[in-house]
């Protein structure tokens, strides 16, 4: 359960969008050109933390396709009664859908992260 909003969390995705709704309320600045960026670090720290050890999402010899097919997961849990519950919940839809055309744009700059 999330102790802070006091609604269950069943998976890890659905943890992950409590996280990103978090972070989007401590460090979301209007303008800020590197936030997208910020959000895909966090994506790829939670996808090497709690789902790399565990085999999931890492079908693809690609680390970016393993973070979408993760962020996919992930954005699936917004349909539930999640979404309604975020404190941001705009925001963190904007910032999930920026999040994906940073990934796209970027390709090259995104894989090169799991290389530093």
């Amino acid at each position: 359960m999330d102790k802070q909003n006091n609604f269950p969390v069943e998976t890890l995705e659905e943890q992950l969008i409590i996280i990103v709704d978090k972070y989007i309320s401590k460090r979301y600045q209007l303008g800020d050109k590197s936030f997208s960026y910020q959000l895909y670090l966090l994506f790829v720290g939670y996808h090497l933390k709690y789902f790399y050890p565990k085999q999931l999402y890492t079908r693809s010899n690609r680390n970016i396709d393993n973070i979408m097919t993760m962020f996919s997961s992930a954005y699936k849990c917004l349909i539930s009664n999640l979404l309604k519950q975020l404190n941001n919940k705009e925001a963190v839809l904007r910032e999930l859908n920026s999040l994906v055309n940073y990934i796209d744009d970027n390709q090259e700059t995104t894989e090169e992260i799991y290389t530093t």
